[in-house]
């Protein structure tokens, strides 16, 4: 065995990181792009937002959820009726879960009967939200305990699980939250105590100079009370909701279709002014060379997203072209593949893959997944045009529907029956459709 050395040239095709990270925000949906875009802008500072669009699914922005600039001595109610006009259709709750729930984590051999019902009193006395707003006082008067006894009783119901209930206001029930999670004392805990008001108005700037901290720790900041709750009564709704957010729409008007998306808050997201003035201005070679590379960030994110956006909307109009009449609800789903749509818009098939990959789409008669509107079609003989599978079922459907229940349909039979009408499947995808469709074999059906 001879050793040797040799020059062997050989080509390769090998992604780059940025290519990579592109074909990923191309895969993303609506609720992924937007986290992508939150979690960017908390480390980019050359990466601002206006906030002045929603998505109707994401979580809202932190200066929408506490947009009150109210002093909190105040009665809470206000506060409380104007984010239910925001927040709509929240389930009301069942007063008896919630006593359940609350006093269920208490011993009831340590309390006396007297005590009991002034427990069941003070959650009886919470609103909507999960505050204890009513006067001590009052509470004491009504029930004939002392007020100390009053006290005792609600800072024992304080520290009850979801953390933050019967806090007497925001500020306190987001405290109360950060104290279980062991952060008395932290720059988050410091925003809450002393600038939970410019959070609310969006002041970053303000927030950034009172407490010395840089503003990318106060988006931090701000991005973990976004996380918490502000409204602890929440964990006792009755059910929960669901909701699919459509990243494509297609409308008709006119007889014309048109496909949009559905991204418009896109556009709150733009470079900072500020900053991009201070990185031309500065003096400072390395403040310079680590603005450019934010900048560049940026520059590359938008135009990925960018790309994204008309990449998705070329293929939409591709289906929705092919696929215009089962959207009119006239007809099936025509046979129409990745590699169909790919061709006929010359791009790879696996582009298409991943742009449709978790996309949703709403028309005039519903919402589906995108991947939904692809089907593969089936031979057919005798020059007629290839049929869709869910053209063949419902075939299937409609012969077993009809048949002799005495004597029914076997497999071979409808495959020959199918045969007739120029529908070529084996006797197997009978047997698979007619699974699918739930239909039970010949002898499970004979009468």
């Amino acid at each position: 065995m001879e050793l040797g050395y040799g020059v062997l040239l050989e080509q390769k095709q090998q992604l780059s990181q940025s290519q990579i990270q592109s074909l990923e925000i191309l895969a993303m949906d609506g609720v992924e792009l937007n986290q992508f875009l939150q979690n960017e802008y908390l480390e980019n500072p050359l990466l601002d937002c206006s906030g002045t669009h929603s998505m109707g699914h994401k979580r809202e922005e932190i200066n929408k959820t506490y947009e009150h600039t109210v002093t909190y001595e105040r009665n809470y109610e206000e506060m409380i009726e104007a984010e239910d006009k925001r927040r709509k259709d929240i389930p009301m709750q069942d007063q008896d879960q919630v006593r359940n729930f609350l006093l269920y984590q208490l011993p009831r051999e340590a309390f006396s009967l007297e005590q009991w019902a002034l427990l069941e009193y003070l959650v009886d006395c919470l609103d909507d939200t999960g505050f204890f707003t009513a006067p001590l006082h009052e509470v004491a008067e009504k029930t004939g305990m002392p007020l100390e006894e009053v006290r005792a009783a609600l800072a024992r119901l304080q520290e009850l699980e979801p953390y933050g209930i019967f806090a007497p206001d925001l500020k306190h029930c987001l405290l109360k939250q950060l104290e279980k999670k062991n952060l008395q004392g932290t720059v988050l805990w410091k925003v809450v105590e002393e600038r939970l008001q410019d959070v609310a108005d969006g002041r970053i700037s303000n927030i950034s100079r009172s407490l010395k901290i840089p503003t990318v720790e106060v988006r931090k900041c701000i991005e973990q009370i976004a996380k918490l709750n502000p409204r602890p009564m929440s964990e006792f709704a009755q059910g929960k909701s669901d909701y699919i957010v459509p990243d494509i729409i297609f409308r008709e008007e006119r007889g014309r279709w048109e496909a949009e998306l559905n991204d418009d808050w896109i556009e709150d997201y733009h470079i900072n002014d500020y900053y991009l003035r201070m990185m031309k201005e500065s003096g400072d070679r390395e403040l310079t060379e680590y603005f450019r590379m934010k900048l560049e960030r940026v520059r590359f994110v938008m135009n990925s997203i960018a790309q994204r956006r008309q990449t998705m909307l070329t293929i939409s109009r591709a289906v929705m072209k092919r696929q215009q009449d089962y959207l009119d609800g006239k007809t099936w789903l025509q046979p129409m593949t990745m590699t169909d749509v790919a061709g006929e818009i010359g791009i790879h098939t696996s582009t298409v893959s991943r742009a449709i990959k978790g996309k949703y789409i709403q028309y005039p008669r519903g919402t589906m997944a995108m991947k939904d509107l692809f089907t593969t079609s089936v031979a057919s003989s005798g020059g007629k045009k290839n049929v869709g599978v869910m053209q063949v079922k419902e075939t299937i459907r409609e012969l077993i529907a009809g048949e002799d229940k005495h004597k029914p349909y076997s497999d071979q039979e409808i495959m020959n029956i199918l045969k007739e009408k120029q529908i070529a499947i084996s006797r197997r995808a009978v047997a698979k459709y007619r699974e699918e469709l739930g239909i039970k074999g010949s002898f499970a059906r004979k009468a």
